[in-house]
């Protein structure tokens, strides 16, 4: 695995993932989104052990979980964007984009990384590459969307580092945050997160959040 832990394994569920695997999830997504610069409420985060299920069993729903012998060192959750209508809204404000057209043209054929999270003590391992280029691994869609707090400088930093490009931004109506919205061809993001390349050291929560609801 270039630039990762070569320590780190990974297990991938499509459509369904078992409640003790749902579990080891929630707790490191409230530990990394609870922290700065995300500052959620806990008991908010601790709901995608219910919604969670609900997204990975989506068209196109992946989740690659990482660990450290037996310690959960991060997860991926993906879907496609076909059924997900919050980010087909947001992509609409976006529509000055040629991606964001394409993207809302062919739902079908882009996928949306809901949430990407690396537990603090296994930060700087290279275990976020490891995750995207697992999840995304044999993937039909032909674009990735990605969307980033804007106040996770660091998270946004390795994004772009990888290849992605931003596209626009959005606030919800009733929202303080603006969240940044990022893409790649998957083909190419794919062989990028493939090519071997320096261990990035993050020092903040490394992580995509899904949307505020428009």
């Amino acid at each position: 695995m270039p630039g990762a832990d070569p320590s780190t394994t990974c297990a991938t569920y499509e459509g369904s993932a078992p409640p003790g695997t749902w579990a080891e999830v929630t707790a490191l997504f409230v530990a990394a989104f609870a922290a700065a610069p995300y500052g959620e409420d806990p008991q908010e985060l601790a709901r995608i052990r219910t919604w969670g299920p609900t997204q990975l069993s989506h068209p196109g729903g992946r989740l690659t979980v990482a660990r450290q012998g037996a310690q959960c060192a991060g997860f991926a959750l993906v879907h496609g964007l076909v059924e997900d209508q919050p980010w087909q809204a947001i992509l609409a404000t976006l529509a000055a984009h040629p991606a964001a057209v394409d993207a809302l043209d062919r739902p079908e054929d882009a996928l949306v990384v809901h949430e990407l999270a690396v537990h603090e003590g296994f930060r700087g391992r290279g275990v976020a590459r490891t995750l995207l280029r697992e999840v995304l691994r044999d993937r039909d869609e032909a674009r990735v969307l990605i969307g980033v707090y804007e106040s996770a400088e660091d998270a946004v930093a390795m994004y772009e580092r990888w290849g992605l490009v931003r596209i626009g931004s959005f606030r919800g109506p009733d929202s303080d945050v603006t969240l940044l919205v990022l893409t790649s061809l998957t083909s190419d993001l794919s062989l990028r997160l493939s090519t071997p390349s320096q261990r990035v050291s993050v020092p903040g929560p490394v992580g995509d959040r899904r949307p505020p609801a428009p």
